[in-house]
This record gives structure tokens, C-alpha cells and sequence, in this order.
């Protein structure tokens, strides 16, 4: 799943999932996080790692690959 319709999906109590939270659980700015959901950078092995956990498995590396545009 790509981290920006990760980030659509509500919170288990209906509220909205914020960047800004976000960002500061992974230890980045709400401007990597966007700059990720739009692919202009990938995050490193680290912070891939923290979205793979806070995401609890729903966003991989494997989602910031665009296999469409690599062939």
C-alpha cells in the first residue's frame, strides 16, 4: 500500500491520521512525508524501517517502487 492512501485510511477511533504526527513518530519533517507520498525521495533503510512499523506492515519498501515505470 502507498503511504499516501495509508494515510487516508481513519484511525480506529474515526479520527483523521495527521503528517505531522506521523513524521514526528518516524523522526522526519511533515515535508519528507509529503516529499515521500509524492515520490520525490525514498526514505533511507532507517526511516523505512520506522514506516514499516508504524504502519504495522501496511507500507513497505516494496510500495515505493513504481514497477510500471521501471520497465
Amino acid at each position: 500500500m502507498k503511504l499516501s492512501d495509508w494515510l487516508l485510511i481513519p484511525n480506529p477511533d474515526g479520527t483523521k491520521k495527521r503528517r505531522s504526527k506521523f513524521a514526528a513518530d518516524i523522526g522526519v519533517t511533515p515535508t519528507m512525508i509529503t516529499a515521500y507520498c509524492a515520490g520525490q525521495m525514498w526514505p533511507g533503510r532507517d526511516k523505512m524501517e520506522a514506516i514499516a512499523r508504524e504502519t504495522d506492515g501496511a507500507v513497505t519498501a516494496n510500495d515505493f517502487v513504481d514497477m510500471e515505470s521501471a520497465q
